[in-house]
């Protein structure tokens, strides 16, 4: 599965890399967490006030960035192969449109260009959970709009991090100065034991990784009695946390980029091969080259999830549902929205 041994640059300094590097000819600003990003996306787009566009696919946290400079949340549908499922000339005007690169996979942004082109919104594209992929053309995930938003944290070992990145400079007003590193995340120091446990894991290949994490997640299963932490009340209108960044961003991230491609790239094939002859049915067909996945996500039908989840269990792991949907979407939602679990790669 896996393409050439390295379609990156190399990364700055011994086994770590900046975000900027990875889109240099973007005007770049980082945060403690992506909805931060997200608000100055909106900021940038001209959306304060105005309707935004978003995917019915998406979890609820995402329109707390809305409520930050009190946008309207207009919903369009998405299909089972995670892309648009509507014509985009009968799309409703917004001033803003995000489309969402799913578990780290190319979404496909032709509609959203031809919306765009019609209605004259910004295109936002969502990449918080594919912060090394690339789609078929090389062009890093996040770079292919004007406005790209990430969340570094979800790909790599760090306790947190969102990132904005401005790929048309010229149509919109300067980014703010950097925020200062001052943030500090809440869990710090058992971030520092899961990371140690993760170095550990994964020197004894992808086996191993997969097999901590699951013992990580069954634990705060047994402490909380949940597959997830409990969701946050006011997640659709507080961001929990200030948008500084914390101070280990200063100094880089901590993996090699290709390494973590690689790591990924096996988690993926290794589960992929694992649930051969069960009814979970992978979500992507194929993971293309460049893709760096967040995680294995598959559907399943209710009465076939303890089969599946026993054929992952002989391996150490558990699947997760994902995501938890907005509130306005939740009760509405066909049956493909609420059937996606997800083997997760990150911790």
């Amino acid at each position: 599965m896996d393409g050439p041994a390295s379609v990156y640059a190399p990364a700055r300094g011994p086994g770590s890399w900046n975000f900027d590097w990875l889109l240099p000819e973007a005007a770049t600003r980082v945060y403690s967490l992506g909805r931060w990003a997200f608000v100055d996306a909106l900021r940038l787009a001209g959306a304060s006030g105005r309707r935004v566009l978003l995917p019915e696919f998406i979890c609820r946290e995402v329109l707390a960035a809305l409520a930050e400079v009190e946008a309207k949340p207009v919903y369009y549908p998405v299909s089972p192969g995670l892309g648009l499922a509507a014509d985009p000339g009968a799309l409703p005007e917004a001033k803003a449109v995000v489309a969402v690169d799913y578990f780290g996979f190319p979404q496909n942004l032709a509609p959203f260009e031809e919306y765009c082109r019609r209605t004259g919104a910004v295109l936002i594209e969502d990449n918080a959970h594919g912060a090394l992929s690339r789609d078929g053309s090389g062009v890093p995930l996040g770079g292919r709009a004007p406005l790209g938003v990430f969340s570094p944290r979800k790909t790599v070992s760090i306790p947190d991090g969102g990132a904005l990145a401005v790929n048309a400079a010229n149509r919109f007003p300067p980014l703010p100065g950097p925020l200062p590193f001052t943030g500090r995340t809440p869990g710090l120091a058992s971030f520092g034991k899961r990371r140690a446990l993760r170095t550990i894991a994964t020197g004894l290949g992808p086996r191993w990784t997969l097999r901590v994490i699951g013992l990580l997640r069954a634990l705060r299963r047994l402490k909380d009695g949940r597959e997830l932490p409990a969701p946050d009340p006011d997640g659709e209108r507080r961001i929990p946390i200030p948008p500084e960044p914390g101070p280990a961003q200063r100094h880089g991230f901590p993996q090699d980029p290709d390494s973590e491609v690689r790591r990924r790239r096996s988690l993926y094939a290794f589960c992929a091969e694992r649930l051969v002859g069960t009814a979970a049915r992978p979500v992507f067909k194929e993971l293309p080259e460049g893709t760096s996945p967040y995680g294995f996500p598959f559907r399943a039908a209710p009465e076939d999830l303890a089969s599946i989840e026993a054929a992952l269990a002989a391996e150490g792991l558990f699947s997760l549902p994902w995501p938890d949907l907005p509130n306005e979407v939740s009760p509405r939602a066909p049956a493909h929205y609420r059937n996606i679990r997800l083997v997760h790669f990150q911790w």
